[in-house]
């Protein structure tokens, strides 16, 4: 475990893509008032260590950012089953179990509303993935929306980010560009995040980001601000 902030500290673990090409991953916690935890994309938990971490807390929200951070919730489920899922509801064509449990981020939006605010990225259907700004601590926290995955690194790895454009650098990959389908939605739904006042940016892949220079970078890779 990583301390960022005072209210969100993080965990890496290693997600395989493919044979021999595995990517670092960030599970994000943060702490909100009345003792509560938001949990932004679960990862492998060893049980022993999630169980100190989550009986802290009274409350708990278990988050699915978008559709393809979703392999390690039925294990999270199963550990904790009266713990609430928010994700997007695409989520139940690759997990049916979800079409019970998941509820609408719109929902715990209203719920955290004043505490961290949800930006859906629209016109990409591939990630539906939605940001989250926490205000407290002033820290964006984004999944697959841009890399910042840096050397050293395994070959597997160096292949295939360089492969998609996103090698030692902040970068959108290839993927997720080619993947949108209304620009303007897409346009329209990133251009709040380039006014945000962002002391950090904690990435789902890769390095966080805390320099200036490299925050504004970061949005205008995903065109949340011009880029000049």
């Amino acid at each position: 475990m990583k301390k960022i902030s005072e209210t969100i500290f993080i965990n890496e673990y290693s997600a395989k893509i493919m044979p021999g090409v595995h990517f670092p991953v960030n599970t994000s916690f943060i702490e909100l008032e009345k003792n509560e935890l938001a949990v932004i994309s679960p990862g492998p938990f060893e049980q022993e260590m999630i169980r100190e971490i989550i009986t802290k807390y009274s409350t708990v929200y278990c988050v699915s950012p978008n559709i393809l951070h979703h392999k390690h919730l039925k294990n999270f489920n199963n550990i904790f089953p009266g713990i609430n899922i928010y994700g997007p509801s695409a989520l139940t064509k690759k997990q049916p179990w979800l079409s019970e449990k998941i509820l609408s981020l719109n929902l715990l939006a209203e719920k955290l509303k004043g505490q961290i605010s949800f930006f859906p990225i629209l016109g990409n259907p591939f990630l539906d993935e939605t940001v989250f700004y926490c205000h407290q601590s002033k820290s964006l926290i984004i999944t697959d929306l841009f890399f910042n995955m840096r050397d050293p690194m395994p070959l597997g790895r160096k292949c295939i980010l360089s492969l998609v454009g996103a090698r030692n650098k902040i970068s959108q990959s290839k993927l997720v560009k080619n993947s949108i389908k209304n620009k303007e939605a897409y346009a329209q739904s990133v251009k709040p995040l380039g006014k945000l006042d962002c002391l950090r940016i904690i990435v789902g892949h890769g390095h966080i980001i805390e320099e200036i220079a490299e925050i504004k970078k970061s949005m205008k890779v995903i065109g949340a601000i011009e880029n000049k």
